[in-house]
């Protein structure tokens, strides 16, 4: 194909192969993505390819508007691709490339295309050598393997068996991808990323920035942000999971720094009406961030835990606790005021953080209480949990975001 050897000369060899290449102008392109294979619909394997390729089709500036997972049926997937591609610029297929006859990407691809498949004597030679390599002999069914569809270019695999290829036809680019993760990674940064690039050049940069938020409920944090949900550039999505809200800003511009100025301009909105409600954003967890709090202010803990199974100190880094924690594992209740007066109050250390499950059965829930002693003051928060849908994780969180709040609101104060 003409100009193949200059985009993915590491990954590809050269054939005379002649298709006429049209670069699109200021065209914002779509994408959608299919996954194959019945052990998906199955629960068997989890897809993580397109989790990959989501994020790798962001970084190019491509929208992705939809995501299919569709068994070994070679009708079926027909039919799901001239769906995608009557909808989208570009479809990405991941899975269906091996040996077997239960692998249908090929034949399927053919029928989308109307096309025959063909079988190509130089790719079988690629083939046949990457197997001598790994001084492996290729059975008979791994010819299988060099039939492409007609239309197709194909794509070599150096890291493994199964040949990918594209197709681009009526501005319109299809590529299928092996379904083993290490190929399908190796082949996207290799070949797919500068393919897009040299078919779809004018995409917009799209930035995204997730900032996490615990403790407020999610309709709470909406009813603070609900006029920055309705702009259109940058956007704001909320997401919550186990106690903790994400607030996803996505913003697309013409260049880097003009995104990363619309984000972070964006973001400074949203931070105004949050405050300290935001503890973090992106990579950032509420564990290394009071971790991080507490090793800036100096400040190491005394720790206590009743019914908790040790799960509170386990997370606060070494550094940051004053001595080995203190567990009482008791079914039976503690009162409050007897945990407080006993354990907390009368110890001398200026930071004492004492945390407190009440398990009642009949009523399945699980009571949480914490106490947080400072130098300036003695403070408590308490919070009750669906023992049906209990997760240990939800008091530790709710400690360490109170442990936050407090040594900033006291830092402030």
């Amino acid at each position: 194909m003409e100009g193949l050897d200059e985009i993915t000369s590491k990954t590809c060899f050269q054939y005379n192969k002649v298709q006429n290449i049209s670069i699109l102008g200021e065209c914002m392109a779509s994408a959608e993505i299919i996954a194959i294979g019945s052990e998906l619909l199955l629960g068997e394997t989890q897809d993580t390819n397109t989790h990959y390729l989501l994020s790798k089709l962001r970084d190019c500036g491509i929208d992705v508007f939809r995501t299919t997972m569709i068994g070994d049926n070679a009708s079926r997937i027909s039919k799901v691709i001239q769906e995608a591609l009557t909808r989208s610029d570009i479809v990405i297929t991941t899975g269906g490339l091996g040996p077997t006859i239960d692998d249908p990407t090929r034949e399927a691809v053919a029928l989308s295309f109307g096309c025959n498949l063909i079988f190509d004597e130089q790719l079988w030679q690629q083939i046949y050598e990457y197997f001598k390599k790994m001084n492996r002999n290729p059975t008979e069914n791994n010819k299988r393997q060099a039939y492409l569809p007609e239309l197709a270019a194909p794509i070599l695999n150096p890291v493994g068996t199964a040949p990918a290829f594209y197709i681009y036809q009526k501005d319109k680019l299809l590529i299928s991808l092996p379904g083993v993760p290490m190929e399908m990674k190796y082949l996207t940064e290799e070949t797919v990323v500068p393919l897009l690039k040299r078919y779809y050049p004018e995409n917009e940069i799209i930035l995204v920035r997730t900032l996490h938020s615990y403790g407020l409920g999610e309709s709470v944090i909406d009813e603070l942000v609900s006029d920055l949900e309705k702009t259109s550039n940058p956007t704001l999505g909320l997401s919550a999971k186990f106690g903790q809200i994400d607030l996803r800003i996505t913003a697309k511009g013409k260049t880097f720094l003009e995104t990363k100025k619309m984000i972070s301009d964006f973001e400074g909105l949203i931070r105004k009406r949050l405050g300290i409600n935001i503890f973090g954003s992106d990579d950032e967890t509420l564990i290394s961030v009071t971790n991080h709090l507490l090793f800036e202010k100096g400040i190491q803990l005394d720790t206590l835990e009743i019914n908790t199974n040790g799960s509170f100190s386990a997370v606060i880094d070494s550094k940051n606790l004053f001595r080995k924690a203190i567990r009482i594992d008791d079914t039976n209740a503690i009162p409050s005021e007897v945990f407080f007066e006993q354990h907390v109050s009368k110890t001398d250390h200026p930071y004492v953080a004492a945390l407190m499950n009440h398990k009642d059965k009949s009523l399945n829930f699980i009571h949480s209480e914490i106490f947080l002693k400072t130098a300036k003051s003695i403070y408590q928060k308490e919070r009750s949990y669906n023992n049906l849908t209990f997760s240990a994780e939800q008091p530790v969180l709710l400690a360490l975001e109170f442990i936050r709040e407090t040594i900033i609101n006291e830092a402030n104060s």
